[in-house]
């Protein structure tokens, strides 16, 4: 049914799935393109004047704005080193630009520009307001735009002025005057660095020497001549040690070497002793011994050449005898003398190694005393020559570098040669009416959008059963239209009665379908109606719930136990104007309900051509004809449990009217004698924070919302994508007259209409 598509607002979803996100921007985080513009759309009004205000403002304003010309002058940046070439790498040279680019848009810079042009006395600059250099260089900062790439070493300075000549002169100005005022700057500073660079030279020259001279008057005090402490000591010490030990070694060995030559003399033989004449001696004998043994065979013994061999072999045997025994006493003496030679050559050296080994130990005592002394020294000696270093660096360093300064000053810096004078500009470039407008214009409608973003996020009131959904997981069961009169003070008078084929009558009667499918126990069904707060229409959706039940055929009344509210109210007013008796003398005479009460007939044909419901199926209205002192003994008593049991029995349908849940506590105390719970939220009223509370105080018990007075023809307007946004297009089944929906040409074409008449 189309009715049933219009009211049916996420009927099909169910609380305990629903998404609930903590902050109202969820919604604003999955908007669409075309959500968007309903956004837009629902503030038209608010952005359509935003928008016209700042670009007739911006109009106004650049129609009343002098001309202004712009030139541009283009500069290159030399980046010379100490070598006179560029040598940097290409991150050092993008520095290079960027300061250069600083400098031209330096307040010096500026002053001296003002200055060299003599622009205070200028009246096309000062437009006859007389001001300082200071103040001259402030509005020429303003005027000046200076424009560096990283990837170039080109700059191009512009500037803005109300003459054409005058900005051409200014802009070609700038590099004459930053040359002037760095060599200005670069020949103070190079004084005044070589001057403070002479001075820390001579300062740390007169440290060295004093440093120096503390050195060499610790070492004269304390006996420490160069290399004393050091590792030469320790050397010199194991030398001398390993000299003394070996000398020590070779005494003893001397020793040894004497008394074994003692030993050696009396072993020595002189057996083997010889002379020349002994060994002739030997030879003759040895030939007269051969010669007789040749000559004895052929001859005898008795010959007289036998004789006289014989003869000489004896004669010869006593000079060989002789001679033998002067050559053993001969070698006798000579071995005793050479073994004296070598005993004493022994003794002498043992005694020479001995003497030696003595010296040395006594040098090595001496020497290791010292090393000691000057362990005890070095540490303070270390620490003057620590000092000496350091200032010896610290001059060689800035002597080294005062000469790097002065020879790096003549070649090293950052020059900017002009490669494109500013030519005198021919058109001006501001006031520019359609470019500002234009930028006003997206400018404008950028801010609109954000000041509506802004209104979406912080507008807390409740419009949507999307909202209800995401926010609460809560269904909305029908959104009932705002009518432009009274409900009626009779029953008689309610729209679902008079107006059956209105567009009310119908969200109407959808609302008792929904009401009926909710689960219950029994045949009869019990439903709470409550809000949030007084006066967002909680009686009025009671009694059309009745009505629109009652006008389906079932049996409905109306329990009215919104006690403490004061003033009239459409429920007193029915209760007033019928002749039966009022909700205190029902529960007065408990058990009398049936008689007090009248009875609806069941199953009643309709009247199908009128589509109204007979009398017989009106709804019952039982509510108080005037306030009552004490409601809450009334709510809480055992008579209104007992009450609601009985009209059990005889209704289909009982509609309690609960007081407003935030106001008082009899909401939460008769949600326990109904079957549900139905919120009823005002629409464009009730807040997110107002329906949060008022959950909380029934724990969430609520099947359902009723969107109460809602505005359709603006509901649908502002886009919430559900099917009241649609509802025109089924204005033919309904008996309202709805407003005819024009397109945006035929409102262009009205609102021409207008203005032309």
């Amino acid at each position: 049914m189309a009715s049933a598509q219009l009211t049916l607002i996420d009927g099909a979803s169910s609380g305990g799935g629903a998404e609930k996100p903590g902050d109202l921007s969820f919604e604003l985080q999955q908007m669409s393109a075309r959500q968007i513009w309903f956004l837009l759309r629902r503030h038209m009004k608010l952005v359509a004047a935003i928008v016209i205000s700042c670009v007739v403002v911006v109009l106004l304003v650049q129609l009343q704005l002098p001309n202004r010309y712009e030139a541009t002058a283009t500069v290159q940046v030399e980046l010379n080193d100490s070598t006179g070439s560029n040598q940097a790498d290409a991150t050092r040279n993008q520095q290079r630009v960027a300061n250069e680019a600083r400098m031209y848009r330096s307040q010096a810079l500026a002053e001296q520009v003002v200055r060299d042009l003599n622009l205070t006395r200028n009246p096309a600059f000062t437009h006859g307001v007389p001001m300082t250099v200071q103040q001259g260089a402030v509005q020429l900062t303003k005027n000046v735009r200076v424009v560096s790439s990283t990837d170039s070493d080109f700059i191009d300075i512009i500037v803005q002025s109300q003459k054409a000549e005058l900005a051409a002169r200014i802009a070609n100005r700038f590099v004459d005057s930053l040359q002037k005022v760095r060599s200005q700057r670069r020949q103070t500073w190079r004084d005044g660095l070589s001057t403070a660079l002479d001075k820390e030279t001579a300062r740390l020259a007169h440290e060295v020497e004093v440093a120096e001279r503390n050195v060499a008057d610790f070492r004269r005090a304390h006996l420490m001549p160069m290399g004393a402490g050091s590792a030469e000591d320790y050397q010199q010490m194991n030398r001398i040690a390993v000299e003394a030990a070996s000398t020590a070694a070779m005494s003893s060995a001397m020793q040894a070497q004497a008394a074994g030559v003692s030993r050696a003399a009396a072993m020595r033989t002189v057996a083997g002793a010889t002379s020349p004449a002994l060994d002739n001696l030997q030879k003759q004998y040895d030939d007269l011994v051969r010669q007789r043994s040749e000559i004895s065979v052929q001859m005898g013994a008795a010959h007289p050449q036998m004789r006289a061999l014989s003869a000489q072999i004896a004669q010869v045997g006593d000079a060989l005898q002789k001679e033998r025994a002067a050559v053993v006493v001969t070698q006798q003496t000579k071995n005793d003398t050479d073994a004296g030679r070598e005993r004493a050559m022994a003794v002498a050296e043992a005694s020479a190694a001995s003497a030696r080994a003595g010296q040395l130990q006594s040098k090595l005592n001496a020497i290791t005393g010292a090393a000691f002394r000057n362990n005890a020294n070095l540490v303070d000696l270390s620490i003057l020559d620590r000092r000496a270093e350091v200032a010896r660096q610290a001059y060689l360093t800035t002597a080294q570098r005062a000469q790097t300064v002065q020879s790096e000053l003549e070649t090293t810096g950052v020059n900017s040669t002009m490669v494109s004078a500013a030519p005198v500009p021919l058109y001006p470039v501001a006031p520019a009416p359609k470019k500002m407008a234009l930028a006003a214009f997206v400018g404008s409608s950028v801010l609109a959008f954000l000041i509506v973003l802004g209104i979406e996020m912080f507008d807390n009131r409740l419009r949507s059963g999307d909202q209800l959904r995401r926010l609460f997981g809560l269904r909305t069961l029908a959104m009932l239209p705002r009518l432009e009169g009274a409900i009626g003070t009779t029953i008689e008078e309610n729209p679902v009665i008079t107006e059956p084929q209105s567009l009310f009558t119908e969200v109407a009667r959808n609302l008792a379908s929904e009401i009926e499918d909710i689960p219950h126990d029994g045949a009869s069904q019990r439903v709470l109606v409550t809000s949030p707060l007084p006066g967002d229409g909680k009686s009025s959706v009671a009694l059309t719930l009745a009505a629109a039940a009652a006008s389906m055929g079932r049996r409905a009344i109306v329990v009215d136990l919104d006690l403490r509210r004061p003033g009239p109210s459409i429920l007193r007013s029915i209760q007033h104007e019928s002749d039966t008796p009022d909700l205190i003398e029902v529960l007065t005479h408990a058990g009398e309900s049936r008689r007090l009460i009248p009875q609806a007939e069941p199953h009643v044909d309709h009247d199908v051509a009128e589509g109204a419901a007979p009398r017989a199926l009106m709804p019952v209205v039982l509510s108080t004809r005037e306030q009552i002192r004490n409601p809450a003994a009334v709510v809480q008593g055992w008579q209104v449990g007992r009450l609601l049991d009985d009209l059990r029995d005889r209704f289909d349908l009982v509609v309690i009217n609960a007081p407003a849940i935030l106001a008082v506590r009899d909401a939460r105390t008769l949600s326990t004698l109904a079957d549900s719970t139905v919120m009823v939220v005002r629409w464009g009223h009730t807040t997110v924070e107002q329906l949060r509370a008022s959950l909380q105080m029934v724990n969430n018990q609520v099947v359902g919302a009723v969107f109460n007075q809602v505005d359709y023809e603006e509901h649908a307007r502002r886009g919430y994508g559900d099917a009241v946004q649609f509802y025109m297009g089924s204005a033919a089944y309904y008996s309202d007259s709805f407003p005819v929906r024009q397109s945006w040409v035929s409102r262009v074409r009205h609102a021409f209409a207008r203005q032309a008449a």
